[in-house]
Order: structure tokens, then sequence, then C-alpha cells
């Protein structure tokens, strides 16, 4: 066997060689010593099928030059496994970032697709072919070769900012001392911002002259806006919410004079989510929360205070009845010690005395009916124990006394 007739192939073959495994090497190096605070960037450097194809790719791309220059080698080989490496790479990125099946099977049909098209010497042939194939929108001319390119790296860039998007949410969400409508507000202008850098690339790529859209823009702007009023009416007030941070998730609040009330569960960009104590979720519009009268009862502090009525009847003792109402209030459940349940009195009408019995509660957000039942359900027996009446209405006992009169008046005398 001459050296000189297959000194390029054993060459290239060696490279492969080297390249299998300084790459199984530099996945126990990555897996071992490498360690950043990034969880996905650790993830990545630390799965070991990434770093011995990353391994390959590198040292293939090192021996790349010197077997061309040095050795002046037809590299074809080399080449061929360069492009195995990519796919198999990108497939497992794929794979690593995105739980979708799909994804994962899409990126290896793609990639193993364009590679029979390398093999076979098709892949140059049909580039030139998209690139022939034009498309023009007034004085712009697309190719469809430029159109796979912009829109395959805008849909890369898109995705690549959900993902740094999601990862800053949750930093975000880690730090205490921000106010959770901060939070939320930064991330969504984070994500606004990328995927409209991403949408500003892809349309780079494609050639488009952006300044032509001012025009385009203007003449539609005036027919969508009508069309977009509520919508947009809707976004920027999130946005003004989120900035006075008038209210946050987890607070408690009451809209429409208390017909809805519930729990700030989610702020979204056009309406907030309020969960009631019944498990209902109201979707309600930013616009409504800006323009209506709303209770918040945890804006400064998470207290409440609450008013439960009584009537007692006249001839009652009522240091004993304030006595009772206060020792009931401050053996509930929930209810505050300080500041100290108490007692008003609030009118004297006919044969009964009204009066109001006052307390604070520390978490609205697990509802109030409940306390108001219990109370309420203890003072009924508190007062048939001592003997205090809660008189009739005036016109049920004049009502009684005119049926009796009536039955009196119409029986027949014996």
């Amino acid at each position: 066997m001459d050296w000189s007739d297959h000194q390029g192939l054993f060459l290239e073959f060696g490279s492969l060689f080297f390249a299998l495994i300084g790459g199984g090497f530099f996945a126990l190096f990555l897996k071992k010593k490498v360690s950043i605070r990034f969880k996905k960037l650790n993830r990545v450097l630390t799965d070991p099928t990434f770093g011995f194809f990353i391994g390959i790719f590198i040292i293939e791309i090192l021996f790349l030059p010197i077997l061309t220059f040095t050795f002046q080698v037809d590299v074809s080989i080399v080449q061929m496994s360069l492009f195995i490496i990519g796919v198999l790479l990108n497939a497992r990125l794929v794979r690593i970032f995105s739980k979708s099946i799909g994804a994962y099977i899409f990126t290896h049909l793609l990639g193993w697709t364009a590679f029979i098209f390398y093999f076979l010497g098709l892949l140059h042939p049909i580039v030139l072919s998209l690139q022939k194939i034009t498309f023009k929108l007034g004085a712009t001319t697309f190719t469809l070769l430029g159109l796979v390119k912009a829109f395959s790296t805008t849909a890369v860039l898109i995705w690549g900012a959900l993902i740094v998007t999601k990862y800053f949410e949750k930093r975000l969400k880690k730090q205490t001392h921000l106010q959770p409508s901060l939070s939320l507000l930064f991330s969504k202008a984070m994500k606004t911002l990328l995927i409209a850098f991403s949408l500003y690339i892809g349309l780079t790529l494609l050639g488009v002259d952006l300044s032509a859209f001012s025009i385009f823009a203007g003449a539609i702007g005036v027919g969508i806006a009508f069309g977009l009023q509520n919508i947009l009416s809707n976004f920027f007030s999130g946005f003004i919410i989120l900035m006075d941070r008038s209210i946050k998730p987890g607070d408690v609040i009451s809209l429409n004079d208390g017909k809805i009330y519930g729990i700030v569960n989610k702020l979204h960009a056009r309406y907030v989510s309020v969960r009631t104590r019944e498990g209902k979720e109201h979707l309600i519009p930013n616009q409504e929360i800006i323009s209506h009268k709303l209770e918040n009862w945890s804006f400064s502090d998470p207290f409440i205070r609450m008013e439960i009525e009584f009537t007692v009847s006249f001839d009652s003792d009522l240091e004993l009845v304030q006595k009772l109402l206060v020792e009931i209030a401050q053996e509930t459940n929930r209810v505050m010690k300080e500041p100290a349940p108490y007692v008003r009195f609030r009118s004297m009408v006919d044969n009964a005395v009204e009066l109001k019995l006052r307390i604070w509660v520390r978490d609205p957000e697990n509802g109030t009916s409940g306390i108001q039942s219990d109370i309420i359900f203890e003072a009924w027996k508190a007062f048939k124990l001592h003997g205090i009446r809660v008189p009739y209405p005036p016109r049920e006992i004049f009502s009684h006394l005119n049926s009796v009169s009536e039955r009196e008046t119409f029986e027949p005398q014996a």
C-alpha cells in the first residue's frame, strides 16, 4: 500500500479518532469541573452527550486548518463529520431546553434531510434555486432563501427570548425586596422588548426597509385604532396598575359596592384575575379597575375592621350585654386582641336598643362570614343563658293582636 496515495484518508480518520477520544475527555471535564450559577447553562455544560458532541466539534475545527494548509488534504470526510455533529448537537440542545418531543423530532428530520442533500451534492443547487425564486412587494424584492433565513432566525430568537424571560421571571420572584407588581412589570417589559428586537432582526435579514412602514402604519393606524381602543386602553391601564401599585397579587379587594369580593390572583396585560371564596375567578378588565371605585382591604396593612349589629330589648342589662359580646369576640378565632373588640350603642328605637360590635380581623383573605357566624351563634347562646331578649318588631305584635281580635269577633258565642 502506497502511503502517499492514502495519506489524506489516514489523516482524516486519524483526526476523527482523536476527536472521539477528546470529546469523551472533554465531556468528563465539563461534568466534574464546571459549575455555573445559571441553572440552564449549567445543565447544558454538564450534560455528557452535549459535552461529547461539542468536544468532537471543537477538535475537528482545530484539525481542519492543519489538514488543509499543512498537509493539503481534501477534508470532505471531516466536513461531513462536522455536518453530522452539528445536526446531533442542535438536536441535543433542543432536547435540553425544550420538553416538546415534537420539536426534537422536527430538528432531527430537518437536520438529516439537509445532510442527505449535502451528501448527494444537492444542497448547493437547492440553495441556488431558492435564491432565484423571488417575490416583489412594492419596491422591495424578496428571495425564497431570504424568507427561510429570516423566518428561521426570527423563530430561534423569539424562542430564546421566551427562555431568557422565563429565567428572569424566576429570578425576580426570589427577590423579596421587590414588590410582585414591579417584578411583573420588569418581566413583561423585557419580554416585549426581546420579541420586538427579534422581529426587527428578522425584518432586517429579509432586507425590508423599515422606513417604508411609516406610510403603511399611518394609513391603517386610524382604521385599527377604533377597533383596538378597548384593548389598548386595558393594556396601558395594566401598566398604570403595575406602576402605581394600587393592587398586587394577594390583595383582598372589593368591587361594585361589594358585589365582587376576593383575592387578586394574577395581574395580566389586559385583565386582573380575582378569585372569590366560592372558587369563582372573575376576569376584570384593567380599565374598570382604573375608572371605578375599588376597595383594597390590604393596601397599607392586612387588617380590616368588621361591624356586627345586634338588637336587644329596652329593659336588658346593657353592661352585661357589652361584657358578653366583648368576651365572645376575644375568644373567637382570627379576631385580633389588639386593637381590642368593643361595643358602640347606636340608638334607642321603639322598645329596643341597637348596638354594634366592632372587631379587627388579621386575615380577610380567608373570609369574614365565618367569623360573623361564630360570634352571632355564641351571642345567641349567651343571651339565652342570661335571659337577654331580642324584641319582636312592633308590626308583628300589632298583627298578632289584630288576628286574635278578629277571631274573637267572628267566633260564635257559646
